[in-house]
């Protein structure tokens, strides 16, 4: 009976200690977030500001206009300028502006993006000041030039954001092209479906066969007309396994088994099915990608 009362002396000593800590730190965090109300509201009056207060805590106030600019979307590309500030003015980190290199992101929805945080309250091409509490800022981490549960300051100037698929059909239409088939793709980077739009400019003359190798002449694009490479002014060929493993970008291993032999075709991809957010020789991270292929040979391995 002894042990059998001091197992529960002991199981409402461990739970009493238990809440008191939590109680703790839920008042340690109750009075962080008081001072960082206080911090913030001293800062906006001290500056003259006029701000809103968003539902997450975020202040902000939009400093240029765009009514009829485009809000951000799930799968968007973003360009923008930014400056990171704490409240004392001191300037923590920014964009290139004076190098017109703007922070590009791709909005996968991710709850660690800070901007993902604030940026649907503007829209394309407007200017904004925000103020962000520490909570959604770092909390209580500290980082270089900024002690934790300190809130901050942003001022942004929001670019561009679109969707790479609707600027390819927008493309597709200016350029009045006539798309044989779209086929889709998960893409593996952004688990986003994207879409490849096959284009056959010349019919072929036979059906590829599953383990050959194909022999492809070809030319690589931008959508500004920019060649970033082509192998057609020489004499190697490009080889493509038919119904094998091929190192080559998404967009292409999911158009190629469309061709035939001898065809001619242009296949237009997102960033999503081709190099996503690296950027490589002469290609600019988030580039769509625009390829004219040729079929010209069918041989054995």
């Amino acid at each position: 009976m002894k042990i059998r009362l001091l197992q529960i002396l002991l199981g409402i000593a461990i739970i009493s200690s238990l809440s008191a800590c939590l109680s703790k730190v839920v008042l340690e965090d109750d009075l962080i977030t008081q001072q960082n109300e206080t911090k913030i509201q001293q800062y906006i009056s001290s500056k003259k500001l006029t701000m809103q207060k968003a539902t997450n805590g975020i202040y902000y106030t939009i400093t240029k206009s765009n009514p009829t600019g485009r809000q951000i979307a799930l799968g968007d590309t973003v360009r923008l300028h930014y400056v990171i500030s704490r409240l004392d003015d001191f300037k923590i980190d920014s964009s290139s502006v004076l190098k017109n290199q703007p922070f590009t992101f791709f909005n996968n929805g991710g709850n660690t993006n800070l901007f993902l945080k604030f940026l649907s309250l503007i829209k394309e091409g407007e200017q904004a000041t925000f103020i962000i509490p520490s909570e959604l800022a770092g909390d209580a981490q500290a980082f270089p030039n900024l002690p934790a549960n300190s809130p901050i300051r942003c001022d942004i100037s929001f670019l561009k954001t679109y969707g790479e698929e609707q600027t390819i059909d927008d493309y597709v239409a200016k350029n009045r092209l006539v798309v044989t088939e779209k086929i889709s793709a998960v893409s593996t980077t952004t688990g986003f479906t994207n879409y490849v739009r096959y284009i056959r400019t010349k019919d072929g003359a036979a059906d590829l066969i599953a383990g050959k190798v194909a022999k492809l002449k070809y030319t690589g694009k931008l959508m500004n007309g920019f060649a970033f490479d082509s192998n057609v002014s020489r004499t190697d060929s490009l080889n493509y396994t038919v119904g094998g493993s091929n190192n080559l970008v998404q967009g292409l291993i999911a158009g190629l088994p469309k061709m035939r032999l001898g065809e001619k075709a242009t296949f237009i991809f997102p960033s999503g099915l081709g190099y996503g957010g690296s950027a490589r020789s002469n290609i600019p991270a988030y580039s769509t990608l625009i390829f004219d292929i040729e079929i010209v040979a069918m041989k054995d391995k």
